[in-house]
């Protein structure tokens, strides 16, 4: 049910935030950053929040599974605080029937709780219901970060697909190469620089312009070579990704000589 809001100007300055969201990478992350900066901020957990109770902090923050944060919102009573959620793929107006003040705060960072990352160094992207709300996010994100963008949802969500492909599935990447090198007992390490190397690479130039790799030269003996050594979901990745390269390699050349 839509709640009946009046207009109700969003805090100028945000001194108070409550992170829904106990367990979860990226509310582990947001209490880590809150705590150095001494930012006064109360952390409960979603199945808490589920049970309808008041909450009174200029900022509420919605960091749970994507699947779950519309059900959550639902059922927090605040009337003065700005709602955000923390999803890189999830639309701003989710929360447009549970708060006059909304919007988003998107951290662009692969997070986990294995490993401490420097907050001020994540890009955070933000979206407000208006422009007033965009203002209060803004200045209360580069409290937390020196890097903090105004995108909408529209342009965050291709972000996301963006991050997908160059996180995510360089991460299962790297995985496969290191479950390869341990049944040959040989050290994970080896391979580190040429990673290192290969995004650095990538960063400074067109990608597809400095690719390597038999895929590339169209040595089709040594692809077939390495798909024998391969098990089954191994070689599909194999193949997919090999056959992207050699299509895009020869779409390139086609187009050039038109």
């Amino acid at each position: 049910m839509v709640k009946d809001f009046k207009k109700i100007k969003p805090p100028k300055s945000i001194n108070s935030v409550t992170i829904i969201g106990k367990n979860g990478n990226v509310s582990w992350h947001l209490q880590n950053a809150l705590s150095s900066l001494s930012i006064s901020h109360t952390i409960i957990s979603s199945k808490e929040a589920l049970k309808r109770i008041e909450l009174n902090s200029n900022l509420i923050i919605i960091a749970v599974a994507d699947s779950a944060v519309e059900k959550v919102a639902k059922k927090i009573k605040s009337k003065n605080s700005i709602l955000v959620h923390t999803s890189g793929s999830l639309d701003m107006n989710i929360l447009k029937s549970y708060a006059e003040n909304y919007g988003v705060i998107y951290p662009l960072q692969t997070l986990s709780k294995e490993k401490q990352i420097k907050f001020s160094d994540t890009p955070l992207c933000i979206e407000g219901s208006s422009d007033e709300t965009s203002k209060s996010l803004m200045k209360f994100s580069k409290k937390l970060s020196k890097r903090v963008s105004l995108i909408s949802s529209d342009k965050r969500l291709k972000l996301h697909l963006a991050a997908v492909f160059c996180s995510n599935f360089i991460n299962h990447l790297i995985g496969i190469a290191k479950e390869i090198l341990e049944k040959e007992d040989i050290p994970a390490e080896i391979i580190y620089p040429l990673v290192i190397e290969t995004i650095q690479k990538a960063m400074n130039n067109n990608p597809f312009e400095v690719q390597t790799g038999p895929a590339i030269r169209e040595d089709y003996h040594i692809m077939q070579t390495h798909l024998d050594l391969l098990l089954k979901d191994e070689k599909e990745v194999y193949e997919v990704i090999s056959s992207k390269i050699i299509n895009r390699k020869r779409t390139k050349m086609k187009n050039t000589k038109k």
